[in-house]
């Protein structure tokens, strides 16, 4: 359901969100959110990417613009029970890569995120790979 509010902006740029709403969307200390700004629409858009205890890292590739490449990285995440909380992709194609970004939880991880990154390295469509823990 959607909800609408007029909302003064604070000093700062701090926005203040009624605290009934704050709750129903899950807006509360230590939860992450996503938040994408288009300065050319003059939109903030906001979308919970998980909530408070979870332990984040953006995973960035470079692939090769190929059928199955998806699913070999996202096979490879499930398999060492990392899940994958947003993602996106992009084709660059006109030299026939593509862009892969993940934000995941490997709160349950059954690996180092060294050997994740060498085992990602090594699926042979990936050109380039790098991890940041988000904190």
């Amino acid at each position: 359901m959607r909800h609408y509010e007029i909302l003064k902006i604070a000093e700062n740029g701090k926005v203040g969100i009624p605290l009934e709403w704050a709750y129903e969307v899950g807006l509360i200390k230590d939860a992450y959110f996503l938040v994408e700004i288009d300065t050319d629409l003059n939109e903030i858009h906001l979308e919970r990417i998980a909530l408070p205890g979870k332990q984040l890292v953006e995973i960035e590739l470079v692939v090769k613009d190929q059928p199955g490449v998806l699913a070999k990285i996202t096979g490879l995440l499930g398999k060492h029970r990392i899940n994958i909380l947003f993602s996106e992709a992009e084709e660059m194609e006109q030299i026939g890569l593509g862009a892969i970004v993940a934000v995941v939880d490997i709160s349950e991880i059954d690996t180092t995120l060294e050997e994740l990154l060498k085992e990602l390295k090594e699926i042979e469509e990936v050109m380039e790979v790098s991890m940041n823990r988000i904190e």
